[in-house]
């Protein structure tokens, strides 16, 4: 498959041994951009989570989908079990999407996993709490924003993705918290509007709050 200039390789591999079942390979580059670090466990988790249930599976990193026997018996005799092969590629081919997505200093700490659950299991020990620091990190970029010279559009954004984070580290903020942060950082031409939203009885929300400020400024 070609889009443009850049070649995307088919994620689907034939397994040569039995043709009807295949293989599923994620592609790194296209498909898992963000790489872990020590402070972003809970957004990369999310990146595989999704293409795991979108790939179904999600089963080989959370244990459900446990392995075959690596041998089974026929007339007498123990032979290799082509379901344990079959398993044991794909496993492999997920534990090495993980390796992929690593930062370098990460990669020593699941250097001995075996298993892609094994790996998902060690990074989730390792980094699934998240920072209290990073928590009050965002919090303070959160006190007092102001929209300043930003236009209206890079201004709530800047205050939604904030908000996002928050939200990610599990520690959501409310949304009616959040748009009095939004007017509160908005200029004196925006006066009108400011007092109009607060006055409503309902919670405006973030999609229609910006239509709003588009408006004024138009």
């Amino acid at each position: 498959m070609t889009t443009g200039n850049n070649i995307i390789p088919n994620p689907i591999i034939r397994n040569t041994n039995e043709p009807n079942n295949i293989l599923i390979a994620i592609n790194i580059s296209a498909q898992a951009l963000l790489k872990l670090t020590t402070s972003n466990y809970i957004s990369w988790k999310l990146q595989f989570h999704t293409l795991f249930v979108g790939y179904d599976l999600l089963g080989y990193v959370d244990g459900s989908k446990p392995s075959s026997p690596a041998t089974i018996t026929q007339n007498d005799t123990t032979i290799p079990n082509p379901a344990y092969s079959l398993w044991s590629r794909q496993d492999q081919l997920i534990l090495n999407a993980l390796v992929g997505s690593l930062s370098p200093t990460i990669i020593p700490f699941i250097a001995r996993a075996k298993t892609s659950q094994e790996a998902w299991t060690i990074l989730a020990n390792t980094y699934a709490k998240p920072s209290r620091g990073r928590i009050k990190q965002v919090k303070s970029h959160l006190k007092n924003p102001t929209k300043g010279s930003q236009n209206v559009t890079d201004f709530l954004q800047t205050v939604k993705s904030r908000a996002d984070e928050l939200a990610i580290l599990g520690a959501p903020m409310d949304e009616d918290d959040l748009t009095e942060k939004i007017l509160d950082g908005l200029s004196d031409e925006y006066k009108e509007l400011v007092r109009a939203v607060q006055a409503r009885d309902t919670t405006i929300s973030f999609d229609e709050l910006h239509e709003k400020l588009l408006n004024n400024t138009s």
